[in-house]
């Protein structure tokens, strides 16, 4: 009769480290990763803001003013019918008011996005689809208009200018908002390379 063999170790003991082991980082990764995630939301995420004062506020190389929002505001244009709305929702057209030092700098203070904040922390991007209601260069580096003078109003020409160092300009944003926020809904711009900060503006 033959001696007995030594049974070979199964396939769990031969790798139990190699188990243990991804027991704890599988785990782990999943850990880090979503950390990471929430950490890139959350420093994406407009909370710290920064006030316009009624005298202007410096800030991103401009002074920023006080700006004006009208609620249900008329269309500009008359050269075609502004697009129905979607029930329950609300035009907002805010006026916005700065001034840059320095012409050079333009370029920093145009890479901003405008928005409207409810009370209850939800935001609402500009809506580039309202033509009939923009009678200002929209974006905060203002613009200048290469048509002939009389393309435009001449009430309205003048804001189609390049801003002048020192001298304060005038842009125009439109938002489609809930009716129910229209009334409260404050105006804010953010800068991608300056998030968590935002610029509030006070109705």
């Amino acid at each position: 009769m033959s001696g007995a063999r030594r049974a070979r170790p199964g396939w769990i003991r031969k790798n139990a480290i190699a188990l243990v082991s991804l027991v704890i980082t599988v785990p782990l990764a999943g850990w880090w990763t979503t950390h990471s995630d929430y950490n890139s939301w959350y420093d994406a995420e407009p909370r710290d803001a920064v006030p316009v004062a009624a005298g202007g506020t410096a800030y991103a190389d401009a002074t920023w003013y006080a700006a004006s929002v009208e609620v249900d505001p008329q269309p500009r244009s008359t050269r075609s019918t502004p697009s129905v709305l979607p029930p329950g929702t609300t035009r907002v057209r805010v006026y916005f008011r700065l001034q840059v030092d320095d012409l050079a700098k333009l370029e920093s203070v145009g890479g901003c996005r405008m928005h409207l904040r409810a009370p209850d922390g939800r935001i609402w991007d500009e809506s580039t689809l309202e033509d009939e209601f923009q009678d200002r260069p929209s974006g905060c580096a203002g613009g200048y208009d290469e048509k002939p003078a009389s393309f435009r109003d001449p009430k309205l020409a003048q804001y189609y200018l390049k801003p002048q160092a020192g001298k304060p300009y005038e842009t125009v944003a439109v938002f489609v908002v809930p009716t129910e926020v229209a009334a409260t809904a404050q105006p804010t711009i953010t800068w991608a390379t300056r998030l968590p900060e935002y610029l509030a503006f006070p109705r």
